[in-house]
């Protein structure tokens, strides 16, 4: 299970993985009751929830570009150390008592842009530290760290909540990229894509989503995915408002525990879901995997929103956090096994533009949802988990996912 932990360079990039996502989870969950405290708006909410992914529809290409062209190791530290700056005035401001709804969502905008070239980098350069065979074990136990840091984030940041204070809680981000830039200097491996010279930077750039857009099977990966993370992962904006009208979380203090408990719910969820997945070897349980844990990612969030009290919540949360971790493990594999190593960064550049764009943008609209009188948590998450459902079921008509579920990936796809 945790083969690739014995390569010193991977081992070094997963514990900075994990460091990074945690940080990050736990700014969202902050970040988002902060927000909601200032302005009682979840549209608000919303809005600098996508504030903190948008930017990826711009950096990223660019950064998957970046990712092929500078060396990887040094593109990495140089995120960190700007996401480290980024976390210190933020912590500074709340600490002040001073911040407004403008700074939080100026900051989260910086943070998105920084956090998008990271993704892709990170994702270009994890397949130059193992061996071949072990690729889809190094995803998995990545895909591990980054959803399992929905807990750990989260975990890290609630004594603090209760102890000492929310303002104080906003300094653990900053703690946590500290770790992980200590790690991601200390990788050895050299890492570089293939920038075609004499061809110009619109066409490098534009390597990576030409080649998803013309390669059908890649291409119909990454548009579940899509449809995935804009149904089932775009729940992060509703938590707040989860919190306070469905569990009764309603003073300030509540109010920043009960988001970071569902959280906790995914998070741990995640981890148990990738856990199992990275026992599994055969590519064709995999792809039949991807089948079931889609659907089962559009049925647990409807069980989530009829929770009626925090262990019914956090019990239904943690299904879902594995059935949506589940499956996005197994689509960032397939799309990284079958991608070039030359063109990686930039093909997991225009993956990951796909993906947490469409998260931004759905994250914003279930926030303006949530502020309608007549919509309410169920409703909302029922009929997204239904949808996404329904269109899990129908992929089974496109030819290349149907063999995908029957045979899960060609041979090819796991060549280096």
């Amino acid at each position: 299970m945790f083969a690739s932990l014995a390569h010193a360079d991977y081992r070094r990039l997963w514990l900075a993985t994990g460091c990074a996502q945690s940080a990050a989870w736990a700014l969202i969950i902050l970040r988002g009751a902060l927000v909601y405290n200032l302005t009682q708006s979840n549209a608000w909410v919303g809005f600098v929830t996508m504030a903190a992914q948008l930017p990826s529809l711009v950096v990223t290409p660019f950064a998957g570009f970046l990712a092929d062209r500078l060396d990887r190791r040094w593109l990495l530290a140089t995120t960190y150390s700007l996401n480290l700056l980024h976390n210190v005035v933020l912590g500074l401001l709340v600490l002040s008592g001073h911040v407004t709804a403008w700074q939080v969502l100026g900051l989260a905008i910086l943070n998105g842009c920084f956090r998008a070239t990271e993704l892709p980098t990170n994702q270009s350069l994890l397949p130059n530290l193992v061996p071949a065979g072990r690729l889809l074990n190094a995803v998995a136990l990545s895909q591990l760290m980054q959803q399992g840091s929905r807990l750990i984030g989260p975990l890290l940041v609630l004594p603090v909540l209760h102890f000492v204070g929310h303002e104080m809680a906003f300094f653990v981000s900053t703690g946590l990229y500290a770790i992980g830039w200590s790690q991601v200097v200390r990788i050895r491996t050299v890492s570089r894509g293939i920038v075609e010279a004499g061809r110009g930077i619109f066409f490098n750039l534009s390597a990576g989503i030409g080649y998803i857009y013309t390669h059908p099977m890649v291409f119909a990966i990454m548009v579940m995915t899509v449809l995935h993370c804009a149904l089932t992962m775009g729940f992060e904006s509703v938590l707040p408002y989860f919190a306070r009208s469905i569990l009764g979380m309603t003073s300030g203090s509540e109010l920043f525990k009960g988001p970071t408990y569902l959280m906790i719910g995914v998070g741990a969820g995640g981890i148990v879901g990738n856990l199992l997945l990275a026992r599994v070897q055969g590519g064709k349980i995999r792809g039949q995997l991807f089948l079931w844990v889609g659907l089962a990612s559009g049925v647990t969030p409807m069980i989530f929103g009829m929770a009626l009290s925090i262990w019914q919540a956090m019990l239904s949360a943690a299904c879902m956090g594995a059935a949506t971790a589940a499956f996005m493990t197994l689509s960032h594999g397939m799309i990284q096994a079958l991608a070039p190593d030359g063109i990686r960064g930039r093909v997991m550049g225009a993956n990951t533009w796909h993906a947490q764009g469409t998260m931004a943008g759905f994250n914003a609209i279930n926030g303006v949802l949530m502020d309608m009188p007549w919509m309410t948590v169920p409703l909302l998450l029922s009929s997204m988990g239904m949808i996404f459902v329904v269109l899990m079921g129908g992929s089974l008509m496109a030819t290349h996912l149907r063999g995908i579920y029957a045979r899960g990936l060609p041979s090819v796809a796991h060549a280096r």
